[in-house]
């Protein structure tokens, strides 16, 4: 299962955001971070000088049904 998590970013491409600034991250079952995405629910540059503060869990599903993963993010508002 994977795990998706409501993330605060404290730098986003290595400045500091003016206001705050919230995204997603995505777990694999292991715990590693295998994609971020922006508030609007595009995934961005793993790489790109970000620091996050994980705000809260959003739940968990099955990668063989990325639906899931879509409901998730649209029960906090993307979309």
């Amino acid at each position: 299962m994977h795990s998706v998590y409501k993330i605060r970013f404290e730098l986003f491409y290595n400045k500091v955001p003016k206001t705050p600034c919230y995204g997603y991250m995505e777990l694999d079952q292991s715990g590693h971070m295998i994609a971020l995405y922006n508030w609007y629910g595009e995934e961005i540059d793993l790489h790109g000088g970000h620091e996050i503060v994980r705000v809260r869990t959003l739940g968990q599903f099955d990668n063989e049904d990325r639906d899931h993963f879509y409901s998730l993010l649209e029960s906090d508002g993307v979309g």
